[in-house]
């Protein structure tokens, strides 16, 4: 019986829950959540899912040491305060197969390094969960992307969390254009480092910019992504994109359909990806590490030019 795991049961972790539930293979679940606040919110949301007809077992832990020694699929779904500590607790002491991380990865650029060395150490097979990868409609943009010289991207929004989200949008660009060379500015974020909503994290804002293989700009302005074959202005929530193509003359046409999936419903088919098929649409770790670690010390940089500090942490999550 395969052995999927999911430690730290919070409203992400929770979510994740409800999507394996609905696993399509038979599976036992472990879940670690020292919480008990936590584990009750995540009970009520598992047994909320109707069809859970191939979960064999689900038991809930305080620790890792009470997981099982063989694990075929770990998602650490705490927070990046934590993760670091947790992803290297739990190598030491178990067998992972599979493992699928929360972003951001972690809040210490040595953190990146450490993890990079455990994988290899213990030949667990990592991803990082951008889960915009795995939407149907940007594979198709990605298609009609393909061969353009020239890329613009931007997205725009109001408090929507810049150093929580803004790696979203980095790894999402960087899939339309499979590359990971990134470089970032931010001498345009504000003079200021503001508090997060969620207590001891911060948050940032402004304008992050950058360019990703010297020829595509990835800002928070508008989410349009504009190339030299492709003009695209997405609603995500109105599940609409306005497209306009050169082999078209740049003729407006409209793709009306589900552009947003939810971790509910997601998080299944990583389980079947990772268990049956062996693969997944998710970035690994590695490719993931080159985003996220030019963007961490972008902003840490950040941080030390508006508090005159030598910072070694951001505290984003």
């Amino acid at each position: 019986m395969k052995k999927v795991v999911i430690i730290g049961a919070g409203q992400l972790g929770s979510r994740h829950l409800q999507g394996i539930a609905q696993s399509e293979i038979a599976i036992d679940i472990e879940i670690v959540e020292p919480f008990e606040t936590s584990r009750k919110i995540a009970e009520e949301r598992y047994y909320e899912i109707e069809n859970r007809n191939n979960i064999n077992s689900i038991n809930f832990y305080s620790s890792i040491n009470e997981l099982s020694d063989n694990l075929d699929l770990v998602i650490v779904a705490t927070g990046a305060n934590v993760r670091f500590k947790v992803v290297s607790e739990l190598l030491e002491k178990k067998n992972v197969e599979n493992l699928v991380l929360e972003k951001v990865l972690f809040q210490q650029i040595d953190e990146y390094e450490k993890t990079d060395k455990l994988l290899a150490e213990t030949n667990t097979k990592c991803w990082v969960n951008h889960p915009r990868r795995m939407f149907p409609v940007y594979s198709k943009l990605k298609e009609l992307l393909d061969g353009s010289t020239q890329i613009s991207y931007n997205f725009q929004g109001g408090n929507w969390g810049l150093g929580c989200n803004g790696l979203h949008f980095i790894d999402h660009l960087a899939f339309l254009v499979n590359s990971t060379n990134i470089e970032i500015n931010n001498s345009q974020l504000d003079n200021k480092i503001y508090e997060s909503w969620r207590a001891g994290f911060v948050e940032f804002n402004g304008l992050l910019s950058g360019k990703i293989d010297s020829n595509a700009q990835s800002a928070p302005l508008v989410f349009t992504i504009v190339s030299d074959k492709v003009v695209a202005k997405i609603f995500e929530e109105e599940g609409k994109i306005e497209l306009q193509l050169k082999e078209n003359n740049w003729q407006k046409e409209v793709m009306e359909e589900k552009v947003i999936y939810f971790q509910s419903e997601l998080s299944q088919v990583i389980v079947s990806d990772l268990l049956v098929n062996k693969s997944t649409l998710l970035p690994t770790y590695k490719e993931s590490q080159e985003l996220h670690i030019p963007f961490i010390k972008s902003l840490i940089s950040h941080m030390d030019k508006v508090d005159n500090k030598n910072n070694k942490i951001c505290p984003i999550t």
